[in-house]
């Protein structure tokens, strides 16, 4: 029974992000809103689906109050970075007739909704106890990493100059921690 593999759906969603490609890599696939919608569908529903109680796999069992609640404060924290997408044409490739984002979280981060894709299965899987879920963090990091790459690329080619100066001054994925200033002795 596939719905119960946790590999069925990994591979899913892994497709879904390889299909990704096309939204930022090619003009015509990226201005297709229906080829968006499909791929989104296929690279978050089966993370959504992945940790749940009926696909089995190893679990954190018993699952601590404490672990369910940093998945949750984990889930929730990333989907705050989502929010940029009520600004955006979502599920589409960079088009210049659209206006470059720079700031609110785009100040922040040059990939909102990428960091926000990177963490959520993990709150996800923490607050279901699915190991799986959690080991496969690294992957979809591996895999939003190589996107944001292409998708840094038609950035620079639809927007060019501000574009390049954004890179310069906003990191690409994680927020910069702010420094801590040594006093000066006195």
């Amino acid at each position: 029974m596939a719905q119960a593999d946790p590999w069925f759906w990994a591979f899913l969603a892994a497709v879904g992000w390889g299909l990704g490609i096309g939204i930022v890599g090619t003009r015509t696939l990226g201005r297709s809103l229906a080829f968006g919608v499909a791929v989104f569908v296929l690279a978050e529903v089966p993370r959504i689906v992945l940790p749940l109680p009926f696909v089995v796999q190893p679990r954190i069992e018993p699952n601590p109050t404490w672990l369910v609640l940093l998945g949750v404060l984990i889930l929730a924290g990333s989907l705050f970075f989502a929010t940029p997408v009520v600004r955006i044409v979502p599920l589409t490739g960079p088009d210049r007739s659209e206006p470059l984002r720079t700031d609110g979280l785009y100040a922040v981060v040059r990939h909102p909704l990428m960091l926000c894709d990177v963490f959520w299965p993990l709150g996800w899987s923490l607050a279901f106890g699915s190991i799986i879920g959690v080991l496969l963090t690294p992957v979809w990091l591996a895999m939003i990493w190589v996107l944001t790459h292409l998708e840094e690329e038609a950035l620079v080619r639809e927007y060019g100059d501000a574009y390049r100066e954004l890179q310069a001054r906003v990191p690409r994925l994680f927020p910069r921690l702010p420094r801590l200033r040594r006093g000066r002795p006195g």
